[in-house]
């Protein structure tokens, strides 16, 4: 190997070691001086290989807490960073991998669980009409342009209640299986248990398009303020069934 070769590959090292080791406090304000960025991180201490940050908001609204993060150093060798994050503190608990690189953003063997209402507003919903505990299963999620490419999984819905009348309704505990099918992110969705039965799908389009196809029916125990809200779909159809369809595209 030629000098100039050793001299390249050294100065790489060194810079690659700075920057690892530099203050990730200092890192964090470098690129996330833009006061419009809706993810903020405050009380950022450690380096990019291993550090935390108190507590974590999207669009002004608490997310995660104690957030940990530690870099996986093989990952370089493949042109990603690699980190292992965990978050022990309300709303949101989190463990997981998360790996960014020229191919995107990678995230793997997530599980991640938190109040319902919580994730909602964080997500830009600050009111949603029910409440509920939210779980997260991801084998594998790839992001392309900051739009969920592909992924495998499972999110669950706990608890469900509608919140808007005099006292709680329960409604049960909820599932939706994620996959993907060609290039679409469809979710299967259907009821664990529950006063309803739910069944039909979401799905994500690479043209950041949505549809939305439920089929719910009351169960012979459902309480009658149930029934009411689903007749507010519409008319049954012949085997009881209300129909929901929604469709639309999300904002750049």
């Amino acid at each position: 190997m030629k000098l100039r070769h050793l001299l390249i590959a050294a100065a790489l090292v060194f810079v690659c070691g700075l920057v690892l080791h530099t203050p990730a406090a200092v890192i964090y304000g470098w690129t996330h001086s833009d006061p419009a960025t809706p993810l903020r991180l405050y009380g950022v201490e450690g380096t990019l290989v291993s550090g935390r940050a108190a507590q974590v908001a999207h669009s002004s609204q608490p997310l995660l807490a104690g957030l940990r993060w530690t870099l996986k150093p093989w990952s370089l060798l493949l042109g990603r960073a690699s980190y292992q994050l965990t978050a022990d503190g309300p709303p949101l608990l989190l463990d997981g991998i998360v790996a960014s690189g020229l191919g995107g953003t990678r995230i793997g063997d997530l599980k991640a669980s938190g109040d319902l209402r919580a994730v909602a507003a964080a997500a830009g919903q600050p009111f949603v009409p029910v409440s509920g505990q939210v779980g997260v299963d991801l084998q594998r999620l790839r992001l392309r342009d900051r739009w969920p490419s592909e992924a495998e999984g499972q999110l669950r819905v706990i608890g469900l209640k509608w919140a808007l009348a005099r006292e709680p309704v329960a409604l049960g505990d909820y599932a939706a299986d994620v996959r993907t099918d060609n290039g679409e992110l469809v979710a299967l969705i259907s009821t664990l248990a529950g006063v309803v039965d739910v069944n039909g799908d979401a799905r994500l389009k690479p043209d950041r398009s949505y549809e939305l196809t439920l089929q719910l029916r009351p169960r012979p125990e459902a309480p009658a303020m149930v029934t009411n809200l689903l007749r507010s779909i519409g008319a049954p159809d012949a085997q009881g069934y209300y129909r929901l369809r929604r469709n639309g595209s999300m904002a750049q």
